[in-house]
Formats: C-alpha cells, structure tokens, sequence
C-alpha cells in the first residue's frame, strides 16, 4: 500500500479539476454574481434610508413622509431578500452539478487506470475521496464561493459608504482589522495542515470498515469479532483526536476575530459619541455607520468559516487531483487503433515480462492458430495468469513482443481488443445484482432466451430453476449468496454469451466436482468450435484434449505438445499427470 504522501505530485495547478466546470457552469456563476452584488447593495442601502429616517425625527417630519421612507425600507427588504434566494439557487445549484459531474468524471477515469494501480491504493482510500473529500470540495466552491463573494461586495460597498460618511471614524475603526490578515495567514496554515491528516486519516477509517464488512465471514470464522471492535474503535478516537486539534484551532480564531469586531465597535462607539456632541455629525449618521459596522462585522467573522472551507476543500482536492491526474498505464496508441473483427491467431515472440522490479516471464515463444485450443499447466506462481492477461493488456507489453491476427497488441483499439477476448478467472466477481443481469454483464443486449443457452452451457440451468426467483435471484454482494462452483459457472456463462474470438479459462472450474467439471466440459466443447481457447487448468483432466498443452515452469515454457507427446516425453507433465491419476485411483478405494 502507498501512503499520499509518497505519490508524486503533479505539475498540473490545483485548481485546474474546477475551473473547467466553473467554465461549463458560467451561467450559474454569472447569474449568481449578479445576484450576490443586488442582494448586498440593496441591503447596504438600508442604512442610508434609516440615517435619512432618524435626520427626519430631528427635524419632526411628518407622518406621510417617514412612512414614505418605512415603505421603502420593507421594500429593499423584500428585494434584497428575492436576490438572495437567486444567489442561493444559483451559486448552490452550481455547487451541486459541479459535486455530479466530478464524481461522475472520477468514477469514469479510475476505470480506466490500470490493475496495478489497485494494487498499490486501497479501496476504502478511494472510497472517501469520492465521497468525504468530494463534499469538502463542493462546500469550497458553493458556500465557499458564495460567502466569500458576499464578504468582498460587503466589504467593498460598506467601507466606500462608511467613508463617505466619516472618513475619521472609518479609520477608527478599521484599525483593530488590521491585525487580522496576519492572524488568518497563519492560522490559515494551521488548518490546511490538520485538514489533510483528517482527511488522510478518515481514509483508513474507510478502509478499515469496508475490509471488515467485506470479510465478515472470516473475522467470524476466526473469532476475531472483539479484536476488529478495538481496532476500529482506536480509529475512530484517532479520527476524533484530528478533529479537536482543528476545533482547538477554531477555539481561538473565532473569538479573536470576534475580540477586534468588539475593538472596532467600541472605538465608533466612543469617537463617533464625541463626534456627535461636537456637532460634526448627526444622530442618523452615528446610527448608520453602526448599521454598516454591523454588516461589515459578518463578513469578517464569516471569513474564519470560509477560511476552513478553503483549506479542507484545498487538502481534499489535492487527494481528489492525485487520482484524476494519475494517467492510466494502458492506453490507445496516438496512431488509428485496429478495429476490426477479430479472427483469434495469437503470437508471442520472445516476451520477458516482469511485474514491479520482479521478472515473472522470460523468452515466451508461441503461436496459436485460429480456432485451436491450447492448455497452460503448471505449479502454482508459474506465470500461467500473468500469461493471459497480457491478452487483454491488462499490462503494458513492449512492442514486437504480442501479436493477435499478425497486429501488435499495443495497435489494437483497447474497447475492440476486450470485447473479442472472453474471461473467466479462478475467483469470479459477481456484482449484487440478478443473476440473468450478470450473465449479461459484458453484454449490451440480450433476451431471456440468450441468457438461459448461456446458462445450459455451463451447466447451471437446472440449478437455477430450482431457485425461488430463477434467474430474477439477488447473487448479493460478490455473489455471496452463491456457491463457489455456481460463481464460477455463473462467470462462464457471462463470458461466452457474447461469442468471444479467444475465450481464457483460468482455473475456471476449480470449484465445482469432477462430475460436473466433465459435464461443463462436454458442452462447452461446442463452444471452442471454431475460437481460439486458453485453458489453465490444475486438473490435467481439463487440457488433456487440447490441440497443445505447455508446461510453465519459472515463467519459462520448459513443455510443449499434445497430452500423448508430454507423457512420451517423460517430463514434469508425465509426473504431475501419474500424481493426480494415482490421487484418483486412491479416492475411488
């Protein structure tokens, strides 16, 4: 497993994952720019009309005209309230189309990554950056965005007004402020730092509940219930613990912030009573300009909230972007890819093939026709499922090392290349779905009829029809609900509904009987008519009646031929055909 902090970082700026969405969604940030600047200055006119009203009760205006000025005021009111619904329908729908289409963007691109990429990140990692993470990012560029903006216009229009009335007593009270971008810079600091190990750490919390729910049955089988209760429980204080450091953080810069609004209030308070008595300005003035420090004071306590958003939605895009800026391993070339239907020949030329440092094949040389069946045996760690893959470019292959149809195997169309290429590996993944759903799987249509031959093929039809909902059953999780054989055959049927050109059998009936291990076999004999076969096999049983059998050894092939050759030849193959042959003679006693 790789910790984020060991992954390169890239040269991509932050920013750029948002930014294209802002551009996607301009219409939303323009309309609620617009409604952020109407629904502050109309606010922001308030204060002016209250000044105007308390300068009216000094000069006892009369009634008609102070209700003139009532009316106006119930008036920028209501608009301002209608303006800052829009702000909200926009700016925060905005957010929401955003959170969509990047978790749509993230889910689509992790796809793509390569198998070794999953070997190297846990599941439960990837989980939380599509989920805790991904709500920190929007809650930046929603309330985030839409907060910040209020603050700005705020900030802006009310310091010019409050100027405009009191240039002095503006001053007065913008000097407490002063210390506060200081304040927040490293504030700021603090909590970007202690937001990424939140956010780090809620990863492992992830991964430790999704690995304990995943293999229920084997923290149950092996009695470790209490144990697993105490480990995830020293997490989640961990978890806890992370979060009062940040809280501790907010302990302080809450109040601090709230100590220079008392500061700022305090110096209008006294210099702006003094000025009142002086005569230089009115009682509505002094009454305005609180009305506007009042107003100012928000923005500038919200600033500390908005400043938390900035700094997990930065820890947590920075997750987000170390898996969106990954590049997969496997991809089409920048040449036209081959597309065409594929007739299944298959060639490998002197190909080494190592798997993190690791060699795992070494000088493989074999030609497949089209339509023969070959069989791969060997002990286990041989290379025998390294071997395969490859078909599928599941790795990266060098060139003029893998042919299929006389065309390298890094020219053929990724999506092309799969689909022609059916598998079925030694532990089949059945998704928590019908089983006729996942029998269709790797299907874009199909019908009841399809999938029922598919079934009868892998000899799974009669066990389906003594289920209560037939091919309607819910397999569950992983098929849970389903034998290891039924797993398997399920997996053979989804694999050859689709008529593959090659067709990989890896160990693919390792869990089912001898009994129905040969009835699967006789019938999907008419299957293989006319399609290349791979078939790994422990049980020499099973390749026994292919057109070549090689012997895997190291990763090298140390035998070829048929089943008559090897055994003529005396070699591994003979041994472990006499062993298992002896193992089945001694289960009949």
């Amino acid at each position: 497993m790789t910790d984020d902090a060991s992954q390169p970082k890239s040269e991509r700026p932050r920013f750029s994952t948002v930014t294209g969405y802002f551009k996607r969604y301009r219409y939303y940030l323009i309309f609620g720019g617009v409604a952020v600047v109407m629904a502050n200055s109309l606010a922001l006119i308030t204060p002016l009309v209250t000044r105007k009203i308390f300068d009216l009760f000094q000069l006892e205006a009369s009634h008609n005209e102070l209700l003139k000025y009532v009316l106006l005021l119930i008036g920028l009111a209501v608009a301002s309230g209608f303006f800052r619904f829009m702000m909200r329908r926009t700016i925060i729908w905005m957010s929401r189309h955003i959170e969509y289409d990047l978790r749509g963007d993230l889910f689509a691109h992790l796809l793509k990554l390569s198998p070794s990429y999953y070997h190297k990140t846990r599941t439960g990692d990837m989980m939380a950056r599509m989920t805790n993470d991904l709500e920190a990012v929007r809650q930046m560029i929603g309330p985030g965005v839409m907060y910040i903006s209020n603050a700005i216009v705020n900030l802006v229009v009310g310091f010019s007004v409050m100027i405009y009335l009191s240039p002095k007593l503006t001053l007065f009270a913008a000097i407490p402020l002063i210390i506060l971008p200081i304040s927040t810079n490293k504030v700021g600091n603090l909590m970007h730092r202690r937001s990424t190990k939140i956010q780090e750490h809620f990863s492992h919390l992830t991964t430790a509940a999704q690995e304990n729910l995943a293999g229920i049955r084997v923290v149950k089988a092996y009695g470790q219930q209490k144990q697993e209760i105490s480990h995830f429980a020293g997490l989640s204080r961990r978890y806890v613990s992370l979060n009062m450091d940040l809280a501790k953080v907010f302990g302080v810069f809450f109040p601090l912030m709230r100590l220079v609004a008392g500061l700022s209030t305090l110096a209008v308070l006294y210099f702006g009573g003094l000025e009142v008595i002086s005569g230089n300005i009115s009682l509505g003035t002094m009454v305005a300009f609180f009305a506007y420090l009042a107003i100012m004071m928000w923005p500038v306590i919200a600033l500390g909230w908005v400043l938390s958003l900035y700094q997990r939605g930065t820890a947590s895009l920075d997750r987000i972007n170390q898996m969106l800026f990954t590049s997969p391993e496997i991809k089409n070339g920048d040449g036209q890819p081959h597309v065409q239907p594929m007739k299944g020949g298959i060639e490998f030329r002197h190909l080494h093939f190592s798997y993190n440092g690791e060699p795992v094949l070494n000088d493989i040389n074999l030609f497949i026709a089209p339509g023969q069946t070959v069989g791969i045996v060997g002990l286990t760690g041989s290379g025998k499922t390294t071997l395969v893959s490859l078909l599928g470019r599941l790795y990266q292959v060098e060139r003029n090392n893998l042919f299929i149809d006389g065309i390298d195997i890094n020219d053929w169309d990724l999506q092309q290349l799969r689909r022609q290429i059916g598998f079925v590996t030694q532990e089949p993944f059945l998704f928590s779905d019908t089983l006729h759903e996942n029998i269709l799987f790797g299907r874009k249509v199909g019908d009841m009829v399809t999938t029922k031959q598919a079934a009868q093929t892998a000899a799974l039809d009669s066990e389906i029809e003594n289920f209560p909902d037939k091919y309607d059953t819910i397999v569950g999780e992983r098929g849970i609900t389903l034998s290891g054989g039924q797993k398997q055959r399920t997996a053979i049927a989804r694999a050859i509904i689709d008529n593959p050109a090659i067709l990989v059998l890896d160990d693919a009936t390792s869990s089912v009987d001898t009994e129905t291990e040969d009835q699967i076999g006789r019938r999907i004999k008419s299957v293989l008519e006319g399609r290349t076969a791979l078939i790994i096999s422990h049980r020499l049983s099973s390749v026994k009646d292919a057109d070549l059998i090689i012997y895997l050894r190291d990763g090298r092939i140390a035998e070829r031929g048929d089943h008559d050759q090897l055994l003529k030849q005396g070699g591994h193959y003979a041994d472990l055909y006499r062993t298992q042959l002896m193992a089945e003679e001694l289960e009949k006693l």
